[in-house]
């Protein structure tokens, strides 16, 4: 039985072959035990993983193979193909610093059940995509006290009174939205943070891959997406004025834990060079490669590597970036 991972393996007709997903618990009612399967999009722009409903290999197969190439001809039906994908809130430029939870989209509702605190927090989405923007809304309406609507676009948002925190893609540029990670305010205070949507969080790193401040991303369940705001909250409410600094002390806290002070091993104690080996791994390049982009020797990327599987207690190259990524 073939394990889950962010990088699927093709069978030898060209499909990646099924498989389990790690972070799906809580989400569909089979949980880890559903196959999916990875689907290429019908205009070559990427692909997704789609549920597969089904703990049947075989039939897992089957079904994942019929999947993709009905979505090469016809595209998603929304109505009954759900996709996995991941959301990832950004809270700093630089040093980049996201949140970031597995969620899906279309098809048949979900079982998902959060807890979380019970305090009162309005939020809109500003998403153009109508199937994503009702998935990330009715996700965010299973946190306690979360108040969620959703919008095509920052004007709709702006219209509803008492917003606390916008979300926005960081992707709709044509909607006058900025492409820039990292909190802003609005007129009457409201906080707009950006987002983005992946197909894993893999494509998260990737899409970052080379920042020399340094990166933090982490993986929260949904009910903990919007924890750096947690130190804001006062009588139940948020406390706007007092959002940027909740911000900066979550964050730094956790920057302060990752350069390996008061942790000792695992992921916290990878130094910078450390992590700039594992940037370059998560690229694809050889040691060769990686070396002369920072300007060392080969024998010294290897021993980076050495140092980063004790750490990480990873055996393989693709293991270690998985568990930097998944920590």
């Amino acid at each position: 039985m073939r394990s889950s991972g962010e990088s699927p393996i093709r069978s030898n007709k060209g499909l990646p072959w099924p498989v389990r997903r790690r972070h799906v618990a809580g989400l569909r009612p089979l949980g880890v035990e559903e196959w999916s399967q990875w689907v290429p999009d019908a205009n070559g722009g990427g692909g997704w993983y789609a549920p597969l409903s089904t703990k049947d290999e075989a039939t897992a197969k089957a079904r994942g193979m019929e999947l993709a190439a009905r979505v090469a001809r016809k595209g998603w039906d929304e109505g009954t193909e759900a996709r996995e994908f991941t959301l990832a809130v950004f809270w700093l430029e630089a040093p980049l610093a996201c949140t970031y939870t597995t969620l899906f989209a279309g098809g048949r509702d979900g079982r998902m059940r959060v807890g979380g605190r019970g305090v009162g927090l309005r939020v809109a989405v500003v998403e153009k995509d109508p199937v994503f923007r009702t998935a990330i809304v009715r996700a965010m309406g299973t946190r306690d006290g979360c108040e969620p609507s959703g919008h095509p676009d920052m004007e709709g948002a702006r219209r509803v009174a008492g917003v606390d925190v916008v979300l926005v893609n960081r992707a709709q540029g044509e909607l006058g939205v900025p492409r820039r990670q990292g909190v802003r305010r609005e007129g009457g205070g409201m906080l707009v943070l950006p987002y983005g949507i992946y197909p894993t969080s893999d494509h998260i790193f990737m899409s970052f891959s080379g920042l020399d401040a340094g990166y933090l991303l982490r993986r929260r369940g949904i009910g903990a997406l919007l924890e750096p705001l947690d130190g804001a909250f006062f009588g139940g409410r948020l406390a706007r004025e007092e959002a940027g600094r909740s911000i900066r002390r979550y964050c730094q806290g956790l920057f302060h834990d990752s350069a390996g002070v008061g942790q000792e091993t695992g992921r916290g104690s990878l130094t910078m060079r450390q992590r700039q080996v594992l940037a370059g791994l998560q690229r694809g390049l050889h040691d060769k490669e990686i070396a002369a982009e920072l300007g060392i020797s080969p024998l010294t990327v290897h021993t980076h590597l050495k140092h980063v599987f004790e750490k990480l207690g990873a055996r393989t190259r693709t293991e270690a970036v998985v568990k930097f990524l998944e920590k």
